[in-house]
């Protein structure tokens, strides 16, 4: 995968000489360059109708595409001129969702250089190379070149380009992301709730993207039925009954093991495999099926019990918690425990901690973790804050290489001014990404206040610590819901 630049500049002279700039910086190094339209080869009336629905995909698609071939891609934004009287930021959103470094090239002095950098900063892009015209040299805090008085060596414009890196990440970038690794090692994802429409509608999406393998449990002439009443073609799925299969008396007698010494008796175990959550289950746990997905129709309980009595924990995790991917505009935030532990203990907590971090780098996020409370480091007392402490230095024991601190407010934890006054030198305050609540009740309102507040992504629960991935929806869950816990399923299951 290459490297995307945009450069924003008015069309005209101005844009014309620092293409020219650029070309001839990037022609003394081998790899190869290219310079597009930033329409990137769709019509702007598709544009138009893609930027009336926020939906940055298409646009992701086609730069993806092309970004395949070549070693830097220049994305110019002067081809969006015709698409600024319906959103005046085009192209910083542009920059935002494609994850571009930004060049900008205007007329004007250090003041106009310096407003237009800390602009495109606040917007949380990487800017790291300004252009422009009857430049008069003054202090700044990025490289500005003067195309009217270019230097004779153009190495260290082009190297403060090449290690210049965004860090944002939109939730269509995230989505895409996902997609790509669901794909790369395909898995089988086992759906028990085949009555439910929502989950036939996931299930079709699914396999027309090639995201996952699905299994459906249920009776196949109503799944058929349901199916054509709701015009969808689920031929790519595979159907099973748990009152008929082939596999009733081996998982009967495999649960019957497991569990007889808790006082299961065998005709308990026969019944119970034929429960859909069970028997998809045991298709997981005998490696049937590599995941589960299951809670638009079951309780949180009846989807995560069977896997505790069967899958069971890794080893050295503690207990079952759960994440929220939060998708904001320009960032991916990691919510924990916001649906399974209503009031974790110290050691739980550092637990979650633990297992959080692992769940937000197997998906791309480098943690740092804040440890939440009403208070931020030494300025509140009591049991509460005691008990993040607590948790903070049992989490540190048990992974010294964790980069977390706390207790921390949640203003202390995610903005940098903030962070720098109430807990000046701390390596997380005002840059965290992992949120620890201290207990479900703080946890579960702060996600769904988000999400709906800000109008945010919320992609989970995403269950974590069980050896093999099951994962619950909200009974309340949209289709979109039950697409993304399916790849995250199936992106958990390749380990």
């Amino acid at each position: 995968m290459g490297y995307g630049i945009l450069l924003i500049a008015p069309s005209g002279a101005l844009e014309e000489k620092s293409l020219a700039c650029l070309e001839g910086m990037f022609a003394t190094q081998p790899k190869s360059f290219k310079v597009v339209e930033a329409t990137l080869g769709l019509t702007v009336p598709r544009l138009i109708a893609l930027l009336e629905k926020g939906d940055f995909a298409p646009w992701l698609q086609a730069y993806q595409d092309q970004l395949a071939k070549q070693d830097y891609l220049l994305l110019r934004s002067s081809a969006l001129e015709n698409l600024q009287a319906l959103d005046p930021n085009i192209a910083t959103k542009l920059a935002q969702h494609l994850n571009l470094v930004v060049i900008n090239a205007l007329q004007g002095d250090a003041h106009a250089c310096a407003l237009a950098h800390s602009s495109l900063v606040r917007a949380g892009l990487v800017n790291p190379l300004s252009l422009t015209q009857g430049y008069h040299k003054s202090e700044t805090n990025h490289l500005v070149l003067d195309l009217d008085a270019l230097p004779q060596d153009l190495s260290p414009a082009l190297q403060a380009i090449q290690q210049s890196k965004s860090a944002i990440l939109s939730p269509v970038r995230f989505q895409a992301e996902l997609l790509r690794r669901a794909r790369g090692a395909l898995k089988t994802i086992v759906l028990p709730e085949s009555q439910d429409p929502r989950i036939l509608q996931a299930a079709q999406a699914i396999t027309q993207s090639q995201a996952a393998k699905i299994i459906l449990l249920g009776q196949a002439g109503k799944i058929a039925q349901d199916a054509k009443d709701l015009g969808l073609d689920l031929q790519a799925c595979t159907i099973i009954d748990p009152n008929t299969s082939e596999y009733l008396d081996n998982f009967a007698n495999t649960l019957y093991a497991l569990r007889q010494s808790k006082g299961l008796s065998l005709q308990e175990a026969q019944e119970l495999v034929k429960t859909p959550t069970y028997f998809g289950t045991m298709l997981v746990y005998s490696a049937h099926a590599d995941g589960m997905v299951s809670g638009a129709t079951h309780t949180t309980a009846d989807t995560v019990r069977p896997a505790l009595q069967t899958i069971k924990l890794h080893t050295g995790v503690s207990l079952v918690s759960s994440v929220f991917f939060m998708c904001l505009d320009t960032r991916v935030l990691v919510f924990a425990d916001c649906a399974i532990n209503p009031n974790p203990s110290a050691q739980e907590l550092a637990h979650i901690a633990l297992s959080s971090a692992r769940t937000a780098k197997s998906f791309g996020i480098e943690p740092k973790i804040a440890m939440l409370s009403y208070s931020t480091g030494t300025s509140g007392k009591g049991p509460d804050v005691d008990k993040v402490r607590e948790a903070l230095e049992i989490a540190r024991h048990l992974d010294e290489n964790l980069l977390i601190d706390g207790p921390l407010q949640f203003d202390a934890a995610i903005d940098a001014k903030t962070g720098a006054k109430k807990m000046p030198g701390s390596p997380v305050a005002g840059q965290a990404n992992v949120f620890i609540f201290p207990d479900l009740d703080a946890g579960n309102i702060a996600y769904k206040a988000v999400q709906r507040t800000a109008k945010t992504l919320a992609i989970g629960p995403v269950l974590q610590g069980l050896k093999k991935p099951v994962n619950d929806l909200s009974r309340g869950c949209l289709v979109e819901d039950v697409i993304n816990t399916i790849i995250i399923t199936a992106i958990q299951a390749q380990g």
